[in-house]
């Protein structure tokens, strides 16, 4: 992490849940020692504490993501925060039900979605593991770009997905992408330039208390079903639904 006041012990103990989580098969101590760069001794006491607590568990030799892990993450959609997410998901689904709804959060490394109800099931909200939406190709992935404030965020989005890599041959210039992101900020929405002949593909941000970005709702529309002319009628509903998210949580 970019920061240098961060806890150190603490920074390296959710290294260690991280780097279990993306393991299938659980690891070794030793292997989960070297993956996380850590002295073996630093590594067996952090483990024996992330056990005693329920974020590691220990079988058969090897470690894995402990329940409490689990727990944590059903506990997080009980609060009104995401009641209220999933209240506006529901209320746009029936007034475009052919649309597909979601909704993500300011997170690490871009937008991370967490909830969505598809087109194909009607009313069914889909609760989703903090998935990252593309940058430089998704509506929301782009209004992060365009609100995101925090530079370590900014510093993680160009590590994790590069222009020169992922946003080049979409974008073919940085200035034109930040044109665009200029746009987002001045319309406080943002519409994907791409695909357009399939999906009519919008979202519009959420802020805070403080006036901080937080959070984005969007829709993804096939033009089949929906008209141009519906377009506006859809982004102005997005953004009402939006200020009431906003004043919920204020």
């Amino acid at each position: 992490m970019a920061n240098s006041d961060l806890v150190g012990s603490v920074v390296k103990a959710m290294d260690l849940v991280k780097i279990t989580a993306s393991s299938k098969d659980g690891l070794k101590m030793s292997e989960l020692a070297e993956m996380a760069n850590l002295k073996t001794m630093t590594c067996f006491n952090l483990i024996r504490t992330l056990v005693a607590g329920g974020f590691l568990e220990k079988i058969n030799g090897r470690i894995y993501v402990g329940s409490e892990i689990s727990h944590i993450s059903r506990s997080r959609y009980r609060s009104d925060f995401f009641r209220n997410a999933e209240d506006a998901l529901l209320k746009l689904n029936r007034l475009f039900p052919r649309a597909t709804t979601v909704f993500a959060v300011a997170g690490a490394c871009g937008a991370e979605q967490t909830h969505r109800i598809g087109f194909e099931h009607p009313g069914v909200i889909q609760r989703l593991n903090n998935e990252i939406m593309p940058p430089y190709a998704s509506a929301a992935g782009l209004l992060a770009l365009a609100f995101t404030q925090d530079e370590d965020v900014k510093l993680r989005i160009e590590e994790k997905y590069p222009f020169s890599e992922f946003g080049i041959n979409l974008w073919k210039s940085r200035d034109a992408l930040n044109s665009f992101l200029e746009q987002c900020r001045e319309e406080r929405s943002a519409v994907s330039p791409f695909d357009t002949d399939i999906f009519f593909r919008v979202s519009v941000p959420v802020f805070d208390r403080s006036g901080k970005f937080a959070a984005i709702i969007g829709a993804s529309c096939p033009v089949r079903h929906f008209p141009q002319s519906e377009f506006p009628v859809i982004q102005q509903e997005l953004q009402k639904e939006a200020e009431v998210f906003q004043k919920k949580i204020q």
